[in-house]
């Protein structure tokens, strides 16, 4: 029976409907303070409220006491990217072709002298997209990553890779337990997702950390008020916020007009002007209406200001969980990602930041070698990642799984686990011990990932 057709499969439909909320047991929960009513724009976890005057303050302390301080930066690629259509092993052209008969890459250009083929869609965007990147020594593949036994389900697999622990159990996200330990007490703006809601990557347990969609957002607004309406307005919401009160629910608006006028005071220097200009906006040409590239935007922005900005989180908007149409849906995927990172690597060397910006491009999983009836993937283990920067490794790090030699359950082996791409990253890029934040980390051994 042929199979139905369809986007995604119910599995990743259902996880990517409430991975969002997932890591917020009642513990987290009661340490969220949603900072910025009327159209603030940003969500803080912390675990009390803060003084936007004081979290604007921790942000320079942080970022004037480490200037030079390095960034990591991932990005999601949800759905489990398939390695074969994304770097299509050149040197084994016949069996990859057997295996994915005619929805196979013809022709493919080839990645250097590895042996490999890149998907063309990677070849797009400045400087000729994440392949030019590759060619200029800023981009080392990882393909064949995954962890022993892969479950393959995208809601398990992807909280494995949010949490750097395999399993099922409620927990911080790795880079939030780094924070943990090394960050600050009173700086939200060091973790941040841009996005509406906290990436699970960045859930502490006591750090502060942020969300937001765009800081050019984050202001004082009520729509469709302007011109003498809209002064007068902030002028009453300025009494309102000022003097004391009394009494639970005149207190509660009290604090909430507070809450929203300190947001627009503090991060009005980054909000769009009146002459329309955006005193964030790139130096370099993102690509139009993507929401990956808009997202890394900010990222790069951000990271150039004196915020303390150490770990930032993105989620592309594309689905990679190509069960149907593979070829249309991955290379419209492998697309938006290309153009939009190699714009932000430009953006960041052209804001003199890309000496302290290392960036990690992940999936929860990969996808079987063979295709399906349907011209896409189901899931299967044995996926690709890649890290980016001027700081980057290059090259090829990791072996490529064979395509004679597979599983038992006809999946292809996998070559490195994910958890020794972060103990590698912790220690090569953060500077500091695994073993603080990846348990076992002895155990999965390093990569050089970092140069």
């Amino acid at each position: 029976m042929p199979r139905s057709i369809h986007k995604g499969c119910d599995d990743f439909r259902q996880t990517s409907a409430g991975a969002r909320g997932r890591w917020l047991t009642p513990q987290l929960t009661r340490r969220q303070a949603l900072m910025g009513a009327l159209g603030g724009g940003l969500t803080i976890w912390a675990q009390q409220a803060m003084p936007w005057a004081r979290v604007l303050e921790a942000a320079q302390a942080q970022a004037a006491g480490a200037p030079a301080a390095r960034v990591l930066v991932t990005v999601f690629l949800p759905g489990g990217c398939d390695l074969l259509d994304t770097l299509p092993p050149l040197s084994a052209y016949g069996q990859y072709a057997d295996l994915r008969g005619a929805m196979k890459l013809d022709a493919p250009p080839a990645l250097g002298a590895t042996g490999l083929g890149i998907n063309p869609a990677l070849t797009e965007g400045t400087g000729g997209g994440v392949k030019g990147l590759f060619d200029a020594g800023k981009v080392g593949f990882l393909p064949g990553i995954d962890y022993a036994n892969p479950d393959l389900s995208h809601f398990h697999s992807r909280h494995f890779w949010e949490t750097g622990l395999v399993t099922e159990a409620a927990a911080s996200g790795w880079l939030g337990r780094w924070l943990d330990r090394h960050g600050s007490a009173a700086n939200p703006l060091q973790g941040l997702t841009l996005g509406s809601t906290l990436s699970p990557v960045l859930a502490t347990s006591s750090a502060p950390v942020a969300a937001l969609e765009s800081p050019t957002d984050v202001a004082l607004d009520v729509w469709g008020i302007g011109g003498l309406q809209e002064r007068q307005m902030l002028d009453a919401w300025a009494k309102l916020a000022g003097g004391h009160v009394r009494g639970a629910g005149p207190q509660s608006v009290h604090t909430a007009a507070r809450l929203a006028k300190s947001v627009g005071d503090q991060l009005r220097p980054y909000a769009p002007r009146q002459d329309g200009s955006d005193p964030l906006a790139p130096p370099v040409p993102y690509p139009d209406g993507d929401t990956l590239g808009q997202r890394l935007s900010r990222v790069a922005a951000l990271v150039a200001q004196p915020l303390g900005v150490r770990l930032a989180t993105v989620d592309s908007d594309s689905q990679f969980d190509t069960h149907d149409d593979q070829a249309r849906d991955l290379g419209d995927g492998l697309r938006s990602a290309s153009q939009s990172l190699a714009a932000f690597q430009a953006d960041l060397e052209a804001r003199g930041v890309a000496d302290r910006v290392l960036t990690l491009v992940w999936s929860e999983f990969g996808r079987r070698p063979r295709g399906n009836e349907s011209g896409g993937t189901d899931h299967g283990a044995g996926g690709v990642a890649w890290v980016q920067g001027t700081h980057a490794a290059s090259g090829v790090l990791t072996d490529y799984p064979s395509l004679t030699a597979l599983d038992a359950e006809d999946n292809l082996k996998v070559t490195v686990d994910f958890r020794k791409v972060y103990a590698s990253l912790i220690e090569g890029w953060l500077g500091t011990d695994a073993a603080e934040v990846i348990p076992n980390a002895g155990a999965y051994g390093r990569l050089a990932l970092v140069r």
